[in-house]
């Protein structure tokens, strides 16, 4: 095995642990409202509890899209930066987090520290942060931005 296959494979392993309680399958947002008890599974086994009063939020906004908003949501991380910075990639969700934020709607959609805090108050069952290869392969040209 080569140096950077080597690399790869350490990091790719260190990412699962790093990542362990990220849901294993999502549900949609729909599919979680007619629950009782609306949740996930993590990775790790342990479970993810939504608060209905967040679900009913998004189904506000995003209306007949919550078949296709899958949750939670990911927020990438991306650790080279001085601030903690997220990305959001997926087009129902960063139409759902614009929102929110009375921020304009892109994808993928950027989200500073503030803005991480916010959506914490506002939807913090609906978001699970996670690190993954791409963020780290993104960071030298975001750093640009």
């Amino acid at each position: 095995m080569g140096e950077d296959k080597t690399l790869e494979y350490l990091l790719e392993r260190e990412l699962r642990v790093v990542n362990s309680y990220v849901a294993s399958k999502r549900k949609s947002l729909a599919e979680l409202l007619r629950e009782e008890h609306p949740h996930v599974l993590t990775l790790s086994g342990d479970v993810h509890m939504f608060r209905k009063s967040e679900l009913i939020l998004a189904k506000e906004v995003i209306g007949e899209d919550a078949e296709k908003l899958m949750l939670p949501i990911y927020v990438e991380l991306i650790p080279a930066q001085t601030t903690t910075t997220g990305v959001i990639r997926e087009e129902i969700a960063t139409k759902l987090v614009s929102t929110i934020l009375g921020i304009n709607h892109a994808t993928p959609l950027y989200v500073y520290p503030i803005q991480l805090a916010e959506l914490r108050r506002k939807i913090g069952t609906l978001i699970q942060y996670v690190v993954s290869p791409e963020t780290l392969k993104e960071i030298g040209d975001f750093e640009e931005i």
